[in-house]
């Protein structure tokens, strides 16, 4: 089994709401028991902590410190040499069923929507969209693939765009896109990722080779002056909570592959 196939089998039992669910089950099942003061316990401790998610705004609390690592420039410079998006944009499984989408609001990435701003602001740049086997549509396309044929639906010269197909999780864009495209050491690529998935990202790229990169932070899911608002909000604080895990266990498998020279990279 490959790094890819153990890294989903981890996140499929360690993800909290997947966590949260085995042991409310398993609490359940040893009420039916002779343990079932542990299933007691287990079931109490599972359900004060669902309430609290949905109470308080935990989610948000563990997912701001990553969002707020890099934040977005307040002025951009007069030029670049490349712009650089992340995939992880596409819904293969909707796309498996509906087919591709006419436009690309419908695939609600704000990622694309700031390369392609930051594309017409410097058209001078070379252009990058990495992004490969993700779980393949129809056994052949890549989201490379359907990225290229959306960016050509809504009127995009695509003849300008590299197009890195091949990769499959972070570390792989970033050193499949450095072999690509070879950027100089003294050249200044933008980077576009979500805001949660930036300083990951920036660890892999510099590891990889990157040399100067300005972060272009995107899907901002806490706000900046966030303030304490209890609310019941389980849906929502629980994914919170999910993607900031995710991050973190992340940056600690990428600093222990030596896929990052930093815990915790910073700009």
């Amino acid at each position: 089994m490959d790094f890819l196939s153990l890294s989903k089998l981890f996140w499929f039992v360690a993800e909290p709401s997947s966590l949260l669910m085995t042991l409310w089950l398993l609490g359940t099942l040893l009420l039916w028991t002779s343990w079932r003061r542990l299933g007691r316990l287990i079931v109490t401790a599972t359900v004060l902590f669902v309430l609290a998610v949905a109470m308080l705004p935990i989610g948000q609390w563990v997912l701001k410190p990553i969002e707020d690592r890099f934040p977005p420039p307040i002025t951009l410079p007069p030029r670049v040499d490349g712009i650089i998006v992340l995939g992880g944009v596409i819904d293969d499984q909707v796309i498996g069923k509906r087919g591709i989408p006419p436009s690309l609001s419908a695939t609600g990435s704000r990622r694309l929507d700031a390369f392609i701003e930051l594309a017409k602001r410097y058209p001078l740049a070379r252009h990058v969209f990495t992004g490969g086997a993700i779980e393949l549509i129809d056994g052949r396309d890549t989201e490379a693939d359907i990225v290229r044929r959306i960016f050509a639906r809504i009127g995009l010269d695509t003849t300008h765009i590299i197009f890195e197909d091949r990769s499959r999780n972070t570390w792989e864009n970033a050193a499949y896109s450095f072999g690509l495209v070879k950027p100089a050491p003294e050249e200044l690529w933008i980077l576009i990722t979500s805001a949660r998935h930036m300083p990951r990202a920036v660890g892999a790229f510099r590891r990889a080779g990157w040399m100067n990169l300005l972060a272009f932070p995107t899907d901002f899911a806490t706000d900046a002056s966030f303030a304490f608002q209890p609310n019941f909000g389980l849906g929502s604080d629980l994914h919170f909570l999910n993607e900031a895990v995710r991050e973190y266990v992340g940056l600690v498998v990428y600093y222990y592959l030596k896929r990052t020279d930093d815990l915790f990279p910073a700009p």
